[in-house]
């Protein structure tokens, strides 16, 4: 190992996986020869890093790079909310613009209200509510679902920054899926299962409610309150284990042992089955009315 590399491997362990060249000028021999000898590499003009660096060390090395960028999109939702989000670049937001085409990197001329910035004093990064609307034209309304299950995001916060940032291209779709979110879905299913009963005029349900069981809170995806009559809607990726299959067995249980009239929905029924959906939610609450 070339003796170069020891101490600055220690400057990378402190400053995040990356250094600039500009702010470390004293060393910016050491570096340059170390690319050289193929122990370190440059992911951008004068920031350096390891031979395999991860999308965090991506991301701070943007920073480095224009300290006056934001990071937006998949790149922002990792840093912020969603650490699993799938990532193929690193988005980033200038008000002028950027002239390089290094790999793994997309550089956007983009003017971002203030509001909508999370400044760390290392990093400036979009806003949670700025990231979803950034990834909606990617992921659909699933990024929406996933934001709020995780309550990282409130509708009004959506409003709020698809206020700010109009005239964009791809609002109207960001509007409609908005829009579709009113009665706050925290999965593709539950989206669907909305939609089903709203298109069937069925009304008077709430959604990710917590029902009270012997001092138990059980939150249900959908319940009909008044009829006492709740609807789960399983999906394979939220329910995959035997713990949470049987977790989830023992819930619905207690709660018809308390009462409650439990409707068990394979979330891939919504779409290959929608109408027997509807018609035994419509039986179950008909058969409640009667007592």
């Amino acid at each position: 190992m070339d003796t170069y590399y020891e101490p600055i491997a220690e400057l990378l362990r402190t400053e995040g996986g990356v250094l600039a060249r500009r702010n470390n000028l004293t060393i910016r021999h050491q570096l340059e020869h170390l690319v050289q000898q193929g122990q370190l590499r440059a992911l951008l003009p004068g920031v350096y890093t390891d031979l395999e660096p991860t999308w965090q060390a991506r991301i701070r090395a943007a920073g480095m790079f224009r300290p006056d960028c934001v990071i937006t999109g998949a790149a922002a939702a990792v840093m912020t909310w969603w650490p699993e989000c799938p990532i193929t670049a690193v988005c980033a937001a200038t008000k002028q613009p950027v002239r390089t085409c290094a790999k793994g990197f997309n550089w956007e001329r983009r003017s971002i209200p203030a509001d909508l910035v999370v400044d760390s004093g290392v990093l400036r990064v979009a806003s949670p509510a700025l990231s979803v609307l950034d990834l909606i034209p990617i992921l659909g309304g699933a990024v929406i679902d996933e934001a709020l299950r995780r309550q990282s995001v409130t509708l009004e916060h959506l409003a709020e920054a698809f206020r700010q940032t109009p005239a964009r291209p791809g609002n109207r779709q960001r509007a409609a899926l908005i829009h579709d979110s009113r009665d706050r879905p925290w999965s593709p299913a539950e989206r669907t299962a909305h939609h089903l009963l709203r298109q069937a005029g069925i009304n008077g349900w709430r959604t990710n409610r917590r029902v009270m069981v012997k001092g138990v809170g059980y939150v249900v995806d959908l319940v009909f309150q008044q009829q006492r009559v709740a609807v789960e809607i399983d999906g394979w990726s939220y329910h995959g284990s035997r713990e949470s299959f049987i977790k989830d067995r023992w819930r619905y249980a207690r709660l018809a042992a308390a009462g409650w009239c439990v409707l068990p929905f394979a979330a891939s029924e919504l779409d290959d089955a929608p109408d027997e959906f509807v018609a035994v939610v419509r039986d179950a609450l008909r058969m409640r009315a009667q007592g």
